[in-house]
């Protein structure tokens, strides 16, 4: 199923299940794949999450309006290398209108051990919940905690700021994908017109 939602508040769009489009800021969708947040109201971290957050304490962010983030050339050919080098199909229109021209408002900019960028993280936050809607990193991170790490960081800070929600994107457990989410505190998914915890 895909299925576009146009007419309501963002956090109603949210809230039912749907996602916003990559390519549109008007249009929220929902596919054969689910949404998923954490309710942090549960929110609890395990010692998985912390075994994360220990294994990569010599990262460090800084997070700013994305409206204040200078979008260069240079940096979408970096993103655009990175994505390659990945294998996402993640064309370059598109990390460009997530960065520049979205409903997207904060950004987290990573920094490896030697203060060079290694990663971003492309969020939603409100008054009462966050969305952390698209990481980019450096490949060699590829089996490295940070991947994690930056989407973990995001769901620590949206309960420090006393928020209701943490959404995560896709998941889908019959083929795994975003399965590592399953583990974040009070993990929750969309299904059949409800969320609920996995088990």
């Amino acid at each position: 199923m895909y299925n576009l939602k146009n007419n309501l508040s963002i956090e109603e769009n949210y809230l039912q299940g749907y996602l916003p489009q990559r390519n549109s800021q008007d249009s929220f969708y929902q596919d054969e794949n689910h949404s998923s947040r954490c309710d942090l109201s549960l929110f609890q971290l395990s010692s998985e999450n912390r075994r994360i957050i220990k294994k990569t304490e010599n990262f460090t962010f800084t997070k700013l309006l994305l409206s204040e983030f200078n979008y260069t050339p240079l940096i979408q050919k970096q993103i655009v290398d990175w994505v390659k080098e990945l294998g996402w199909d993640f064309p370059t229109s598109s990390i460009k209108t997530v960065f520049t021209n979205h409903i997207f408002n904060y950004l987290y900019i990573w920094y490896d051990q030697n203060k060079e960028i290694c990663a971003y993280s492309i969020c939603y936050i409100n008054e009462n919940f966050s969305h952390i809607a698209y990481v980019f990193y450096n490949p060699k991170y590829t089996h490295n905690d940070l991947p994690i790490r930056l989407s973990l960081q995001v769901v620590t800070d949206s309960n420090d700021m006393k928020l209701k929600y943490c959404y995560l994107g896709r998941f889908n457990p019959s083929n795994k994908l975003g399965f590592y989410k399953r583990n974040f505190p009070g993990f929750q998914y969309f299904t059949q017109g409800t969320w609920l915890s996995y088990n």
